[in-house]
């Protein structure tokens, strides 16, 4: 997936390795992520209008993993983390 950082053209390539309503880890391949940093990232899930959310880097490590808190979310990007949070 993609997380566009602001002040950035182009979406860093990512993997997303948890994420919740207040956060969410990922996994950058080949480059380095700044604490403080703003980042956006979204996806699209069937039958829901975009799913985003925002936030500031709060954790980054030399192996390409950062944590998002985020500070904003779409009210689709709420409801699709709640039903997977369900469904557990």
């Amino acid at each position: 997936m993609g997380v566009r950082f602001a002040g950035q053209r182009t979406p860093l390539v990512v993997e997303l390795l948890d994420v919740s309503e207040s956060g969410a880890r990922f996994q950058a391949m080949d480059a380095e992520v700044r604490i403080a940093d703003r980042a956006t990232f979204g996806f699209v899930v069937p039958d829901r209008p975009s799913c985003q959310a925002q936030g500031l880097v709060v954790r980054a490590d030399r192996s390409g993993q950062f944590v998002l808190a985020l500070d904003e979310a779409t009210d689709p990007f709420v409801g699709f983390i709640r039903t997977l949070a369900d469904d557990n």
